[in-house]
């Protein structure tokens, strides 16, 4: 089912121009990608390494000046992947506890290239290199995804509402196959629970252009490589719903080729206030579904 649009926030125009339209060869494109994000990533990492040494022994200016940084090389990133960002319905107003559907990476920037919240992150991605200190300058709450770390992310969640920020959490767990939404798992809803916070949520589905290859084999990626046993093989549960392995530098080839790709939130009307963690998980995964569009 289709939903009209009622908001856009479009890409950097420069990256609208260099990347996007028919005119520009798909082997072209990808070469200049190819080429721009990892420089414009270091030299956003020059960047927050010069501002942090600049602004040592000045705790709070050190964590404005690198939230800065960050910002800048997110919304930089989204156009340079040629992601547009559409609004179906209204962001919640702030301070907001928000949950989302997660269904591919690129998703990072767009969500923070739009809205400024705490999220919930894999702690893995802080040692990406050069790109780690930067998702560390928007300040992330750090999950290892086990549960002897769900006591200090819910402490972390609950500080973060009572200082009145914004919080952003997408209660899957894991990566998405675009077509569905998997359970919803209640226990970092908790921190909802106990600060008596009513919770906003919204779905996130996706679209290439006509004649591009569909979301399900340019824009996701999976299985999910950080969901694996004790030996280090992937999940059962993960290869049933998405199939065999797929090579990472044909997915980034593939993503790379697009002109762009849509990436279309649509909020909820109404927060869902819960009693307990468990009853408020399954109200905001039924809800969810109720306005979720499957991507192709």
């Amino acid at each position: 089912m289709s939903h009209p649009q009622k908001q856009q926030h479009q890409e950097y125009a420069a990256a609208d121009r260099v990347f996007a339209g028919d005119h520009v060869p798909k082997p072209l494109r990808v070469l200049l990608r190819s080429l721009a994000i990892p420089l414009w990533t270091f030299v956003c990492y020059l960047a927050i390494r010069a501002a942090q040494l600049v602004t040592m022994g000045r705790p709070e200016a050190r964590k404005g000046a690198s939230r800065r940084v960050s910002q800048r090389w997110i919304s930089t990133m989204r156009g340079l992947f040629g992601i547009r960002v559409f609004f179906v319905g209204n962001m919640p107003e702030p301070p907001f506890f928000l949950v989302i559907n997660h269904h591919a990476w690129v998703g990072y920037f767009g969500f923070h290239s739009v809205m400024n919240a705490r999220t919930v992150t894999l702690d893995k991605s802080l040692f990406l290199p050069f790109a780690g200190i930067l998702l560390r300058g928007i300040e992330p709450i750090l999950s290892n995804r086990k549960s002897e770390s769900v006591p200090v992310v819910n402490h972390e969640l609950i500080a973060a509402i009572r200082r009145g920020e914004n919080v952003l959490i997408a209660p899957e767990g894991r990566v998405s196959p675009g077509h569905m939404i998997r359970r919803y798992h209640a226990a970092l809803l908790e921190s909802a629970v106990v600060t008596a916070t009513p919770v906003h949520y919204a779905t996130v589905h996706w679209r290439t252009p006509d004649g591009c290859l569909p979301p399900s084999k340019s824009v996701f990626y999976g299985p999910d490589p950080y969901m694996v046993d004790d030996s280090g093989r992937l999940l059962a549960s993960e290869l049933e719903v998405w199939g065999p392995p797929r090579p990472l530098f044909l997915h980034l080839m593939h993503l790379l080729a697009l002109p762009h790709c849509d990436m279309v939130i649509r909020f909820g009307s109404n927060p869902i206030a819960g009693k307990d963690r468990v009853s408020l998980a399954d109200e905001l995964h039924a809800a969810s579904l109720k306005i979720f569009t499957p991507s192709k």
